[in-house]
């Protein structure tokens, strides 16, 4: 039975798109911008209810008045986030940016508003579907991924975890990522992390839920259409994840981009040493192969088999060929098969 290893980036999230419009999945790259404007239009535009009920003063929310003022905070905070996303070739251009110049507390600042718009972008959205689809066919019958199969991830999304949510609510997969130690049973390892917030003091678990308990009682009856109700809601969570998990608090995200000087990657380094150095076949999955991840790249490929097999699935296969073949040249070309069709998670015949 050969050892699968799936090796996937932001393609693998995408989702669907009709006429531009998002039906399911996150944004690639280049519609970050498009959609961090719909959050600042979201946020301008939805007023808070006048009958709030959820209170805190340990989160400084008291009142209507200061639910206003956090949102306005809040809006200033995604509007400077759009602003760095259009005068950089992408977010991470501008992330990376950060951690050479040094300006450490800019790039911890971003790493936390990512992790918040990253969260709300799978709350508004349904999940790529190809990702319940792919379970279905691999989950043993104790909903585990089998033995032989395993994933090397650069999305920092939680696409796998909501999808897997669906047939085991009791559990989650076993995540590996530069915060978590090196374990040979991590069935996906990240290695630029998750965007979700840790809850290291319960009482911030605890506000998260009665605040979603309470926020139902927030809309007064027959003011708000369904349209509007979402809206209210979504504003509100926001708002409240915000004071939560940002405002004042400790460095609490578990995404990490892999350039970070600041977290040493020997144990992300080692699970992937040991991952591609058992791997028979390698399917790369809507990942590009960009310049600034070429140093680890080569360090996770070096230690692929001479004749593993590569399937490369993408819209267009034979330009991330190329990229992989400027990243590791040995790779024998007899070895490489291109796949142009991504409807579904390709499943090799080799499992």
């Amino acid at each position: 039975m050969a050892n699968v290893t799936y090796l996937i980036g932001a393609g693998a999230s995408a989702g669907k798109r009709d006429k531009g419009n998002v039906i399911e999945g996150l944004p690639c790259v280049n519609e970050i911008p498009l959609r961090i404007n719909n959050i600042i239009t979201l946020l301008r535009n939805t007023p808070i209810p006048r009958n709030i009920t959820w209170q805190n003063s340990q989160l400084g929310l008291n009142s209507k008045e200061d639910w206003d003022k956090a949102r306005e905070v809040l809006l200033n905070q995604f509007q400077e986030l759009y602003q760095h996303c259009t005068e950089n070739a992408t977010i991470d251009t501008y992330a990376k940016k950060l951690v050479l110049k040094r300006e450490i507390d800019k790039f911890k600042h971003l790493e936390h508003i990512l992790t918040l718009f990253f969260m709300f972008e799978e709350m508004w959205y349904k999940p790529d579907s190809r990702y319940d689809t792919f379970l279905a066919n691999i989950l043993t019958e104790n909903l585990r991924f089998p033995d032989n199969i395993r994933f090397i991830s650069w999305n920092y999304d939680n696409q796998f975890e909501i999808a897997y949510s669906e047939y085991n609510p009791d559990d989650n997969l076993l995540v590996g990522s530069k915060r978590t130690k090196f374990n040979l049973r991590h069935e996906i390892t990240k290695i630029n992390g998750t965007a979700s917030f840790i809850n290291r003091d319960q009482k911030f678990a605890t506000y998260r839920r009665k605040f979603l308990e309470e926020i139902q009682n927030t809309h007064e009856n027959g003011l708000y259409s369904e349209a509007q109700a979402k809206e209210n809601r979504w504003v509100l969570e926001l708002i409240f994840l915000y004071k939560l998990y940002i405002e004042g608090k400790e460095d609490n995200t578990d995404l990490s981009f892999a350039f970070d000087y600041n977290y040493p990657s020997d144990q992300i380094l080692q699970s992937i040493d040991y991952i591609i150095g058992t791997t028979d076949v390698l399917v790369i999955i809507g990942y590009t192969f960009p310049f600034f991840n070429r140093e680890i790249d080569r360090k996770i490929l070096q230690h692929l088999k001479p004749n593993a097999k590569i399937y490369i699935q993408d819209i267009y296969p034979e330009r991330i060929k190329q990229s992989l073949k400027a990243v590791s040249p040995d790779i024998k070309e007899e070895n490489i098969i291109l796949l142009s069709d991504v409807d579904q998670f390709y499943l090799p015949p080799e499992l």
